[in-house]
């Protein structure tokens, strides 16, 4: 059951990216590009990493039992759906990307493949970091003064 509900995130997060970068990929990677490339590449990475590590941190802390392993569970849910819908476009539109011409969705393939590992490793450093015990010390949590003074 965890593991459809959490292909069917994997699913929802394609839909989304998809309907974004159908449309707007080629103000992305194309010609109308006013960043340059590598920039744009970066951001999108970037953003992937941190939008995932917020989104599994609440996803994981919401399970009984919190281990790297459901961290990588998760990410492998979250990115199957995504991976294999974005080889059956590749395939179906001649090896680009749906609005894109050849140049541009040569320049996608990579920031796709990336931002797929980034959301692995966001998803499994989520697990990590949840799990690790918060260490306080004593003072902070308790005054330790004398009030009998």
């Amino acid at each position: 059951m965890l593991v459809r509900s959490w292909l069917g995130i994997g699913l929802a997060i394609w839909a989304a990216a998809t309907a974004i970068f159908v449309p707007l990929g080629k103000f992305v990677f194309g010609p109308e590009n006013r960043l340059p490339i590598a920039l744009s590449e970066g951001l999108i990475i970037v953003a992937t990493f941190f939008g995932i590590y917020v989104f599994a941190s609440r996803i994981l802390r919401r399970g009984t039992a919190i281990s790297v392993e459901r961290g990588a569970l998760l990410g492998v849910c979250a990115c199957l759906p995504g991976l294999v819908l974005d080889g059956a476009l590749y395939g179906f539109n001649g090896g680009r990307y749906p609005g894109l011409d050849a140049t541009a969705s040569g320049v996608m393939t990579p920031a796709l493949l990336l931002a797929y590992a980034a959301a692995l490793a966001a998803t499994l450093s989520a697990a990590s970091s949840a799990r690790r015990p918060t260490t306080a010390r004593p003072s902070a949590l308790v005054d330790t003064r004398s009030s009998a003074s």
